[in-house]
């Protein structure tokens, strides 16, 4: 099993933590962590350099196993689990793998959360393979070209210069060396209806426009929601208690469930 010198900082969960593994159907072995036994349940997906044990990650999976059961892993290319990232292409399969094991063990409603590549993982799921109840994408870029950012530059930088790729190996990161263009996210989005989706964006976010958010509100079918926030960051940066609670309480009122007092 690889194993990603990220994993020194990787965050200790106070709460009853069950690790587990899954393969996806294309033979990637999946590592993560099981919390909670509530019965609506979330599976939660990291982006592009992330790791399910990531600090601030772990405290938002604590938060969120307030009101869910929450499956979390290491996306394939990452952290401890095989493969190589596909920057959201091949992750639906990641994704599938999870959600599945998760329904197995008895859980009526299952939604996915992903944020940034992991968002455009669990769109692309739902879109073309389905099999969840509700969808969260955070900091979700509606197309593959068009971003003019430093960070995104950056990121590119990373991913496709030899270099980049050296040095995301280093951080534990492993990248593709192939493409195969798949469907954009805006593409697809349209075929998650009736599942509700949920798309969320920070004004401030510093890879991607909220017109990114607007492009996937605009070709998303209803049930919709468009939750836009002026000081959240990318990602991470906006998981704080308060924003857990806002997500729980969203699905909870989709799926017409009674909120735990």
């Amino acid at each position: 099993m690889p194993r990603s010198p990220m994993t020194a900082i990787s965050h200790r969960f106070t709460r009853p933590a069950e690790p587990f593994a899954v393969t996806a159907r294309d033979g990637v072995r999946l590592v993560g962590t099981r919390l909670g036994d509530a019965d609506p349940a979330v599976v939660f997906v990291h982006g592009f350099m992330g790791w399910h044990r990531k600090p601030r990650i772990g405290l938002f999976l604590e938060e969120l196993e307030r009101w869910f059961t929450v499956a979390a892993f290491d996306l394939r290319g990452h952290g401890r689990s095989g493969g190589h990232c596909t920057f959201g292409d091949a992750e639906i399969l990641d994704v599938e793998a999870v959600v599945e094991d998760t329904r197995a063990r008895g859980h009526a409603r299952v939604a996915t959360i992903g944020a940034s590549m992991g968002g455009i993982a669990v769109i692309r799921h739902a879109a073309l393979l389905g099999g969840v109840d509700a969808v969260v994408s955070v900091s979700v870029p509606a197309r593959w070209e068009g971003h003019g950012s430093q960070a995104v530059r950056r990121m590119q930088w990373f991913t496709t210069s030899w270099q980049g790729r050296q040095l995301c190996r280093m951080a534990g990161v492993r990248v593709g060396t192939s493409w195969n263009d798949p469907e954009a996210p805006e593409d697809v989005i349209g075929k998650i209806g009736p599942t509700p989706v949920v798309i969320v964006h920070g004004r401030d976010d510093h890879y991607f426009d909220d017109d990114e958010a607007w492009r996937l509100y605009r070709r998303a079918n209803q049930p919709k929601r468009l939750l836009l926030a002026s000081r959240f960051g990318h990602a991470e940066d906006g998981f704080t208690p308060r924003f857990a609670e806002r997500v729980a309480r969203l699905l909870y009122e989709t799926w017409a469930v009674e909120w735990p007092e």
